[in-house]
């Protein structure tokens, strides 16, 4: 029975010993595995992702919101930059989603592009980029200002000053050719102070005075070769000094102008017919 009992230990006592040496072989391979794995570029990879998940975590514990930054701001007012963030002095740095603050900032009416930033330890930068008024635009009551793209800004409260006057329903589409066309001839477009849309076709152009200075009517087509003949025509003649109410540049084969005096003779007589 001793025999038999010291025969039982010994073959108890070598599984043990064989079933340490089999996992201590088995952590060696694994160990060499990953260290062989964390030397190809994936492991690599792997291991830096790991080590920015945990800093980020020893991050997100500490790091605080003390500061945010605006830089390009101009129209848009440091009220609405703060009331569009949703982010405040305290919170946690690396709990700000930054895709959703830029969201939020493009939704403001001059906000044309937003890069923002996060600056550990303690601040958020943000770069505005605003839209270029080039015209404003008279709708019914209400006046707005017209980007470089041709599309309305919903601000009518800013002034906005030395900028073309438009009006007609679709004329912020067509302000930015308009102005395009106009800045070749610059003796012209000093002159322009108001653009009006003509039946969704074409322009009359207000020039010296809103009220009482000389219209000029613009062809549906060939409104950089109707603008080079009046330019023609002011240089050689001085038409646009004249006592002209009228210059009528929609045909192109020929001018027609109209005195103040033939223009209020022209209403009298529409008067009496009525």
């Amino acid at each position: 029975m001793k025999k038999n009992y010291r025969t039982r230990k010994r073959i108890k006592k070598s599984f043990w010993t064989l079933k340490r040496k089999v996992s201590l072989g088995v952590l060696l391979v694994l160990s060499v595995s990953v260290i062989v794995f964390l030397m190809t570029p994936t492991g690599q990879k792997v291991k830096q992702q790991g080590e920015e998940i945990l800093v980020v975590m020893q991050e997100k514990a500490h790091l605080k919101l003390d500061q945010v930054s605006v830089e390009g701001r101009n129209r848009t007012s440091t009220e609405d930059i703060n009331k569009a963030l949703d982010v405040w002095q305290g919170m946690p740095i690396m709990d700000i989603d930054l895709e959703k603050q830029k969201e939020a900032l493009l939704a403001l009416p001059w906000v044309r592009d937003v890069l923002i930033e996060r600056h550990l330890p303690n601040q958020i930068l943000i770069r505005i980029t605003e839209k270029e008024p080039i015209a404003i635009w008279q709708n019914h009551k209400k006046y707005l200002p017209i980007d470089e793209k041709g599309e309305p800004i919903a601000d009518d409260k800013t002034v906005i000053s030395n900028v073309l006057l438009v009006v007609g329903e679709d004329a912020p589409k067509y302000t930015p050719l308009l102005i395009e066309e106009l800045a070749k001839y610059p003796s012209i477009a000093k002159r322009v102070l108001s653009a009006v849309r003509v039946g969704k076709r074409r322009w009359d152009l207000y020039l010296n005075d809103v009220e009482k200075g000389v219209v000029v009517r613009l062809p549906e087509t060939g409104i950089d070769n109707a603008l080079l003949r009046l330019k023609d025509f002011h240089e050689t003649g001085q038409i646009l000094e004249r006592d002209i109410q009228i210059i009528d540049l929609k045909l192109p084969d020929r001018l027609i102008i109209r005195s103040e005096a033939q223009v209020e003779m022209q209403h009298k007589n529409v008067k009496k017919k009525k």
